[in-house]
């Protein structure tokens, strides 16, 4: 049956892309720790800039390689869905994982402790992530006013946290193609990772796109609100991969910070990228996703300030994804 293979079509684009980016953010991390940048800084801004590779591979190939009005809004709702999904499914998957941490004694608690550096950049996001929505104005001009806000920001955003000398990443998980060759430098065995992991990135990209454009038109649903719930599984999960292991450890700075950092860079730089390469025509999908971001990061904003994630975070994040989903399907 053709619903059959719409499925499969999705399930092999998402789970060849979710290899990719597993390959690349753990050759990526690895990197990050032999250069020994800070933990705030590599969780904030040059881990997220390079495993963000996933997402951006998959928007190019919506946009360049498949093309046309679908292939923009699908590019659309692969920018807008990383956010959307951190926000959302994220934090009650951490929590989940401390749970299992605490069980195991691996942690003495809950509660997610992080360090209340962590409030710039959710206060970056959160007062820049709703501009995305400016081209719904009769400005002239103003999606690319906007697309210049945003990278300015972003750069600021970059400065500041550079500066901030907070914690030293100690250990890394070792990359995955020494555990096949135990002999050799480290260097050629990161750039074979990068190169297979690109690769992968790309064939699975192409899938994925294809998937979802089947799948809209087959469900009726929004390419756009498609592409935010779908998208994300493939490529944010890889990257979460990290911050759940984090959040195992006990580590809940580093953890969250990865999480702001991709929310960071999907609020400033590729929206930007995004307002010069389309039309950026959104629909009442994107706009709620855009809402119930700002509700839960404001929520945690607060609790980032206290220096305490509490399980109303993971509640109430769980609950915007589900009024999406159910939105989503039902217009």
């Amino acid at each position: 049956p053709l619903e059959v293979q719409i499925f499969l079509l999705l399930l092999s684009g998402i789970a060849i892309t979710f290899l990719g980016g597993l390959l690349f953010t753990n050759a990526i991390e690895y990197v990050g720790h032999k250069a020994r940048w800070t933990g705030s800084f590599t969780g904030a801004v040059v881990a997220p800039l390079f495993t963000s590779m996933p997402e951006l591979i998959i928007f190019l190939v919506a946009l360049y390689v498949y093309g046309g009005d679908i292939g923009e809004k699908i590019g659309v709702g692969t920018i807008l869905g990383q956010p959307f999904m951190a926000a959302t499914i994220i934090f009650p998957t951490m929590f989940l994982v401390a749970l299992a941490g605490y069980l195991l004694k691996r942690r003495h608690d809950l509660v997610l402790e992080v360090e209340r550096i962590l409030v710039i950049p959710y206060i970056i996001f959160t007062v820049l992530y709703p501009l995305v929505l400016l081209p719904l104005l009769p400005i002239g001009y103003g999606k690319y006013a906007a697309s210049a806000v945003l990278l300015l920001s972003y750069i600021l955003y970059t400065g500041i946290m550079f500066r901030s000398k907070s914690m030293l990443i100690s250990e890394a998980e070792e990359i995955y193609l020494k555990r096949v060759f135990r002999k050799g430098s480290w260097i050629p065995m990161v750039a074979l990772q990068l190169t297979i992991a690109v690769a992968l990135l790309i064939m699975g990209s192409r899938t994925l796109v294809s998937g979802i454009d089947d799948a809209s038109k087959n469900l009726d649903v929004s390419p756009i609100a498609l592409a935010i719930l779908v998208t994300p599984l493939a490529a944010v999960l890889p990257e979460s991969i990290t911050a759940v292991i984090w959040t195992f450890r006990g580590k809940d700075t580093l953890a969250v910070a990865a999480m702001i950092g991709e929310k960071v860079l999907y609020s400033t730089f590729y929206p930007a990228i995004g307002l010069i390469l389309t039309e950026w025509e959104i629909d009442s999908h994107a706009i709620l996703s855009v809402i119930i971001v700002e509700i839960t990061s404001l929520i945690i904003l607060y609790h980032v300030w206290k220096g305490k994630l509490t399980l109303d975070v993971a509640a109430i994040g769980l609950g915007g994804y589900m009024v999406f989903a159910i939105y989503a399907f039902l217009y």
